[in-house]
């Protein structure tokens, strides 16, 4: 078991999972630990190989990382849960969902997508992965946090994922980069997810267009699409108060 960094708040009350994006770590949540209902049990990992949770040697794939959470969950006796990904952290929700449908009660899919990557996308997602690798994530916390970001984001995130993205373990980044290479099509199972599921968008996304969320909100049965307006990629940081409250709403 792989002792994954956890930041918590409330210790009873349904257990909400928030699982960061690439190449950041559970920090991006701080917003949402900080608002939700104290009603609300809350936690937000640091995925394997970034924030403060070690990488074990080899290769890993998004499936390794939903079992590590799936796990965590067991230790933190949380048998049923609600659970949020962010872009990465998406995929995770979708492994998550093939592998233990049962023990989730609610998705929230913020800023992610279905799709697998194309052959493009693989041979870029390696050349960060061995960039990373060799030089540190310092141009990825250089050149990301623009391209995250709606056309006026907030004071102060920009900084915030800079930060974030400047303390991310190389090889951990180059890990998560491989294993959202190598993810498999989930699109398939969007008509077989039986939880209630909220999907969340910007639409000053630059990275997941507008027009595919809103495709995979539609494929997904029941799903409830909620837009925010003013984001591009990182919602959460953007408008914080949308992502905390469409969160309440899923958990109640």
């Amino acid at each position: 078991m792989i002792p994954l960094r956890v930041t918590t708040r409330a210790d009873r009350g349904p257990a909400l999972l928030l699982i960061h994006g690439f190449p950041l770590d559970a920090r991006l949540w701080q917003n949402q630990l900080d608002r939700l209902p104290m009603s609300v049990r809350v936690l937000a990992p640091d995925l394997r190989g970034c924030g403060a949770s070690p990488l074990p040697p080899g290769p890993c794939s998004i499936d390794d990382y939903a079992r590590d959470l799936l796990q965590l969950m067991n230790e933190q006796r949380a048998e049923r849960f609600y659970v949020a990904g962010h872009s990465m952290g998406g995929y995770i929700v979708f492994s998550m969902l093939r592998q233990a449908p049962g023990r989730i009660l609610g998705a929230a899919l913020v800023s992610s997508r279905a799709l697998p990557d194309t052959e493009e996308g693989r041979k870029t997602r390696e050349s960060v992965a061995q960039r990373a690798e060799k030089e540190g994530p310092g141009f990825l916390a250089d050149s990301m946090p623009a391209k995250a970001v709606g056309d006026a984001p907030p004071p102060g995130v920009l900084d915030t994922l800079k930060t974030i993205m400047s303390d991310a373990q190389p090889a951990g980044v180059a890990a998560a980069a491989r294993a959202m290479a190598g993810r498999v099509d989930s699109t398939p199972g969007l008509a077989r997810i039986a939880c209630p599921t909220v999907v969340f968008a910007g639409r000053q996304d630059k990275i997941v267009p507008p027009a595919e969320s809103e495709a995979m909100a539609g494929a997904i049965p029941g799903a409830k699409l909620i837009w925010c307006e003013h984001s591009g990629h990182v919602p959460m940081l953007e408008e914080a108060d949308v992502i905390t409250r469409g969160l309440a709403a899923l958990v109640k």
